[in-house]
């Protein structure tokens, strides 16, 4: 904080011989004295300030949303929602949706409004399909197609194995992408006619309801944010402010590991809920598994962490109380219990430079490095005996034996 007092004054007891001036006085001839700013002082300052950072942005924000509705389609009008049913993209739509990072990020869905750039009507032959399935982390939710998982994972393995591979993108954010909603579109997902289907799951995924309040800091996850969800709840600059403020990942821990702590203390009493929650997970696991086996196409899956759990596999000393990997652990036993083939990506991403800077402010999406730190991992693992088919040490060899023919 600047010094309000930043004036060169001499102490008192300076011998003025010395070349310096005389303190100034008042009018009984004492020495001013520098007081120091009241506490109240040294907390509102700096929250005005952030403030008025919030305000300049939210204002520059809500006209550049105003302009972006006014030139294309919001993202609001290409995924949409029936009644009680889950969301879906629009078949043949293009929208636009500004990201949290600024920038405009464009959504365009193909004739089954998934986003792939793909024909879902029939593929082409001697091609290797990869249908990536999930919600709004394998869809590419907040980044470009260009950047996404599915785009970045087809020119990886495309140019690993030397085979034809297309990575058909048929996630689809919230509600589209839960378990329970894969569980019931699986003859959709058949019939784009896959060889291999790839899972990522996330914490979301899991535990939707909860995850909102708990694992995702919000407003209330510190003072200065509920002050300012209070005053400007009802606009953006609430959200702006919370996204502005969990740029730092000592505050977004501290609000997190908050969350989670009070988490922990309703759920004591509720034990049943969790068993049950992941048993409902395990049937919804173990129906998309037994319909994929029965035209013989292989599952792989994988379990993606959080910003917050994530950011735990590489905190010292480990907070009491807090197990982390443990929801990974869940989801691999369950996984690979109904006959799917599990890669871990938590011992690659424990050792990724500045772990923390994959995820977006509020934690629940990738952003584009982490689009392709993931890739990375799961190109590795896909090409290294997981999938025999993509085993590019097999592509080697044949190559091999070829040219010595």
């Amino acid at each position: 904080m600047p010094d309000t007092h930043s004036d060169s004054k001499p102490e008192d007891g300076v011998n003025s011989s010395a070349g310096t001036a005389a303190p100034p006085s008042d009018s009984s001839g004492s020495v001013r004295e520098q007081r120091a700013l009241p506490l109240w002082d040294l907390i509102l300052l700096p929250l005005i300030a952030v403030l008025t950072v919030a305000i300049l942005g939210g204002s520059s924000r809500l006209i550049a949303d105003r302009e972006t509705a006014q030139s294309k389609q919001v993202v609001g009008t290409c995924i949409q929602q029936t009644g009680s049913g889950p969301r879906h993209g629009v078949p043949n739509s293009v929208c636009v949706e500004r990201s949290s990072s600024g920038q405009l990020v464009e959504y365009r869905f193909n004739s089954c409004g998934d986003r792939s750039p793909f024909n879902c009507e029939q593929k082409p032959n001697r091609v290797y399909r990869i249908v990536l399935i999930g919600s709004s982390i394998p869809m590419g939710w907040d980044v470009q197609e260009s950047d996404s998982l599915s785009e970045r994972l087809l020119a990886d393995l495309s140019r690993s194995t030397h085979r034809k591979v297309e990575v058909y993108n048929s996630a689809m954010e919230g509600s589209g992408g839960s378990p329970d909603t894969l569980a019931n579109r699986m003859s959709h997902t058949m019939a784009l006619q896959p060889d291999m289907i790839l899972w990522v799951i996330s914490s979301w995924d899991i535990d939707p309801d909860k995850l909102r309040a708990q694992d995702k800091p919000s407003e209330g996850g510190i003072e200065g944010s509920r002050i300012v969800g209070r005053v400007f709840g009802k606009f953006k600059v609430a959200n702006i402010l919370t996204e502005y403020l969990f740029r730092s990942q000592s505050v977004y821990m501290s609000a997190y590991l908050r969350n989670i702590r009070e988490g922990a203390q309703a759920q004591a009493s509720s034990s049943n809920e969790q068993d049950g929650r992941m048993s409902v997970f395990s049937s919804d696991v173990k129906t998309i598994v037994d319909q994929a086996k029965v035209a013989g196409v292989p599952v792989v899956a994988t379990f993606l962490p959080n910003r917050g759990e994530a950011d735990l596999l590489t905190m010292s000393p480990m907070p009491a109380g807090i197990v982390p990997g443990r929801r990974n652990g869940e989801v691999r036993a369950i996984l690979t219990s109904n006959g799917a083939t599990y890669i871990d990506v938590l011992p690659d991403l424990q050792e990724t430079p500045n772990l923390d800077g994959l995820y977006d402010q509020l934690g629940y999406h990738l952003n584009a490095e982490g689009h392709a730190v993931l890739t990375q991992i799961l190109a590795r693992a896909l090409t290294s005996g997981t999938v025999p088919a993509l085993d590019s040490s097999q592509d080697s060899q044949m190559e091999s034996s070829e040219g010595n023919r």
